[in-house]
């Protein structure tokens, strides 16, 4: 178990050429044999240290802090960096660890699955002028010395809450950056996401189709286990799931798919597509009236995958706007079309404050639309935290036919059927 921790450790720091590089570290004992106080460095006499701003550094990370935030590791969450700076220019996970990097900031903040934040990276550019040797004369030899690739990690042991660590690239002999870590708070994050694989089938599909569709469920979730907390397959592994429709609204099947749910008393999550919002107001009102939630599916249904950052940008603010325009509020989930997604939509969606849900389930009701088939992909897959994919446009009559038996049976097997805010714990607006 102590080596597990300590390759873990070692896991998740980062390298100065990159935000999040696989971290093969090995220890001064490792290395040579001797412990990492016997690491002799002399500091040269002609550059004296600054002192200061290193007494400065340690004094902060006694609090669990660093110079570039007043946030904490182990005492504030990444929600409470997103509330005062807004959300981060882009995002990674290692492990579970989660990295959100801020650059206009010069802090990277690393955070575990409870939202913790357990490591915050400075890249002050006061700090690239300091050298081993410097820091040395300061603070003393530190309490270990670890190699990742070309970057030498001097760490201090601040307290049995924190470590600090002063990560040197070897071609230039100055800090690159520093990394205050809560290394208690990492290890919580070792047990596996619960993510679902994606259910459904359809004999109408050609061999071609149902293989691409399968390459693309099998992408999907390496892609939500690489961005837990920006990209949803599924919710918690509880007796809870949820009902989505995409592609309305229209003049009838959505209306008939809102008076089902009213009937039962349920929330459905309604994507919608803006230009369609456009048309038909009325059909949205009623929705969102009833309790449902009103998301967005983008403007025209175009692939965002194939679109650069400035076109996904301008097609969601549309979007935004004309649901805003009819319910006063603009959504802060995203369904991409045809669950196309990459590097630039999820970074994208997550610069203007979009979460992105797909889904587990998938009833495929747009290609074999017997209500039959449409059940059977339900019922015959239902896990603790689905989320079921259906669609309200004008030619899934099967789907809204199909829609109250599903519920009947969902809930007689014990689950219960719930909006995407109270599945995921995310907020549904902005």
């Amino acid at each position: 178990m102590k080596k597990f921790l300590l390759y873990f450790l070692c896991l998740i720091s980062l390298t100065s050429c990159s935000l999040f590089p696989r971290d093969n570290t090995k220890s001064v004992k490792e290395h040579t044999g001797k412990k990492a106080e016997e690491h002799q460095i002399t500091p040269p006499d002609d550059k004296e240290p600054n002192h200061s701003l290193l007494e400065n550094t340690m004094e902060l990370a006694q609090e669990g802090k660093v110079a570039t935030s007043n946030f904490a590791v182990h005492m504030n969450s990444i929600n409470d960096v997103k509330k005062q700076w807004g959300p981060a220019a882009n995002t990674d996970q290692i492990g579970g660890i989660y990295y959100a990097n801020y650059p206009a900031k010069h802090t990277v903040f690393g955070y575990n699955a409870k939202n913790i934040l357990v490591d915050i990276r400075s890249y002050d550019e006061q700090l690239h002028q300091l050298t081993y040797p410097q820091i040395v004369k300061t603070l003393g030899k530190p309490d270990y010395l670890r190699t990742n690739q070309d970057d030498q990690i001097y760490g201090y042991k601040i307290t049995q809450q924190f470590e600090l660590r002063f990560i040197v690239p070897k071609n230039t002999e100055k800090v690159d950056h520093i990394s205050l870590l809560s290394p208690n708070d990492t290890v919580a994050t070792t047990t596996p996401p619960y993510i679902l694989p994606i259910k459904g089938v359809s004999k109408n599909l050609s061999v071609t189709a149902w293989q691409n569709m399968q390459n693309w469920r099998n992408q999907m979730i390496q892609v939500a286990k690489n961005h837990q907390n920006f990209v949803f397959l599924n919710g918690p592994n509880k007796k809870r799931v949820a009902l989505t429709f995409d592609d309305g609204p229209d003049l009838m099947n959505t209306p008939s798919i809102i008076e089902t749910l009213a009937n039962y008393h349920l929330k459905g999550n309604f994507f919608f597509i803006g230009e369609k919002v456009k048309k038909y107001p009325e059909v949205v009102q009623k929705a969102y009236t009833n309790g449902n939630l009103v998301l967005s599916h983008s403007y025209f249904h175009h692939d965002l995958s194939k679109l650069q950052a400035v076109e996904i940008k301008t097609d969601l603010a549309q979007t935004e706007e004309e649901i805003f325009e009819v319910i006063g509020k603009k959504p802060a989930l995203l369904r991409p079309p045809y669950g196309a997604v990459n590097n630039t939509v999820i970074t994208t969606a997550a610069q203007n404050g979009y979460k992105i849900v797909l889904w587990s389930i998938d009833t495929l009701d747009w290609s074999q639309m017997e209500s039959s088939n449409i059940e059977y992909n339900v019922l015959k897959n239902i896990r603790n935290g689905d989320i079921i994919l259906m669609h309200s446009d004008d030619d899934k009559v099967q789907t809204a036919k199909a829609l109250p038996h599903i519920i009947e049976e969902l809930t007689r097997k014990g689950f219960e059927i719930v909006d995407l805010q109270t599945l995921l714990g995310q907020k549904a607006y902005k």
